[in-house]
């Protein structure tokens, strides 16, 4: 008997043995699959064009999954006469399998409220331009109500550009500060050319992640490309943003490096400097401030509260703001003066001798308005890529367009919790009804647009339209 009890507690011990060896291997086995889920997951979002937008737009747009007709066009007739014509592509239309889906997705069209937008009803009347590129993305009906709430380009061009810039034909042209500066960065590089970046920069709530999407699908350093055999994904030559951090200051240049494995040098970089209204950015830093701290930022009624009044103080004083970055701290007298120093770094030269040299660019850079990389993305993209001696086109990877059909990026480019609630984050169709339809100096007091009129930059105001 305790031959055999010994025997039965050794062959237990072996089973527990050989259990314990086979649990490492099961959780491993388990990651690994739910990794490639996660990974496989977020793939096939990549790949959806707008079928559900950051804010589940889904109950707004719709895109036929059985026919798509002319879906991948161009816009080559923008509305209001714009100048850029571009190649129109078919589409191509996807059989019908199943006639009684098909039936049921027709009736909940009709129950939903979904139209093609047609100038014969007058839906489409002013809104060319924006279904234009919408249809790029297989887009080929969208709600109704929703359709109805987005501005018209002539709305839009009254509430972004000033009277004096919108031309007899109400056209205008988007802002670009630096253009002179281009033959330099290119004079610069023209030594090694395939070490050419480009890279956005910009405060925080400016629009950086967007263009950096925009130009990474649409714009390729032809020498870069060419160095690694044709590989346009790996080669397009766009930073996600500069070396010393796209919300850095420009005084970070040379001084401070976020990620010291770099292969190029600043001198290789031409940033691209995001601005916006400041009016309207000034509302963005109370809803996300970032690492922006100021006495009243969280309360909503009142911020952004340039100035405050201590109680028992008989006057005013400035509300002062401070900012982390990675480079270090920065102190400002205000919200406004924030928005001053930190565009005049990239603005001005502090080193000119005269005044009239004063906004001589100590170094290639061009700076472009948040709203006219929504309103103009194929116009802007163009402009950037051909400064720094880049070529606009399609990449062969990109499957999610036509060939020879420029990108355009219909979902918000935010991703991550630092980039505060998805609510929040808009994707382009959002955008073209938040920022257009209205003055952003709407949402402030007389008294509050008369205290900000006396912070902002004249000159930089002047400058980008803004008033």
């Amino acid at each position: 008997m305790p031959l055999k009890t010994t025997s039965s507690n050794a062959a237990s011990t072996h089973k527990m043995k050989r259990r314990n060896r086979l649990i490492p291997f099961l959780a491993f086995f388990l990651i690994k699959a739910l990794c490639s889920l996660v990974m496989l997951n977020f793939y096939m979002g990549s790949q959806i064009s707008i079928v559900k937008l950051e804010d589940s737009l889904s109950l707004m747009l719709h895109r036929d999954n059985h026919k798509v007709n002319g879906g991948n066009r161009v816009a080559s007739n923008i509305a209001n006469g714009s100048s850029n014509a571009q190649t129109e592509s078919n589409s191509t239309i996807q059989k019908i399998t199943n006639s009684t889906l098909d039936q049921s997705n027709s009736k909940h069209d009709h129950e939903g409220g979904m139209i093609t937008p047609n100038l014969s009803d007058g839906t489409l009347q002013g809104k060319e331009r924006l279904w234009d590129i919408l249809q790029t993305r297989n887009v080929t009906q969208v709600d109704a109500e929703y359709w109805a709430s987005i501005p018209t380009w002539n709305t839009i061009l009254h509430n972004i550009h000033r009277k004096s810039d919108i031309d007899g034909d109400n056209n205008a042209s988007p802002i670009i500060y630096g253009l002179e500066t281009c033959e330099a960065f290119q004079n610069a590089t023209s030594s090694n050319p395939s070490q050419r970046r480009i890279a956005p920069a910009g405060i925080f709530n400016t629009g950086t992640n967007y263009l950096s999407v925009l130009l990474e699908y649409n714009c390729q350093n032809p020498h870069r490309v060419e160095k690694l055999h044709g590989n346009a994904k790996r080669g397009h030559g766009n930073e996600w943003e500069v070396p010393w951090g796209k919300h850095s200051p420009a005084s970070s240049r040379g001084k401070y490096t976020k990620n010291p494995k770099s292969t190029y040098t600043v001198d290789e970089v031409l940033p691209i400097v995001l601005i916006r209204n400041p009016y309207g950015w000034m509302k963005s830093m109370c809803r996300n401030p970032y690492t922006a701290k100021w006495k009243g930022g969280n309360d909503k009624k009142t911020c952004p509260q340039l100035k405050t009044k201590e109680r028992g103080a008989n006057s005013e004083e400035y509300n002062p703001v401070d900012v982390k970055y990675g480079s270090g701290t920065t102190h400002h007298k205000s919200l406004g003066h924030l928005w001053n120093d930190w565009y005049g770094e990239y603005i001005y030269n502090e080193n000119a001798a005269k005044n009239n040299e004063k906004t001589d660019a100590q170094f290639p850079r061009l700076v472009i308005r948040f709203e006219d990389i929504i309103y103009y993305p194929y116009e802007v993209t163009k402009q950037i890529c051909t400064c720094a001696g880049g070529v606009l086109g399609h990449r062969q990877d990109d499957k999610d367009v036509a060939d020879d059909t420029f990108h355009y990026v219909v979902r918000s480019a935010k991703a991550g919790v630092g980039h505060g609630p998805a609510s929040q984050r808009n994707g382009l169709i959002d955008s073209w009804t938040k920022y257009g339809n209205g003055d952003p100096k709407d949402a402030y007091s007389e008294e509050e647009v008369q205290i900000a009129k006396g912070v902002l930059d004249s000159f930089i105001m002047d400058t980008f339209g803004y008033s």
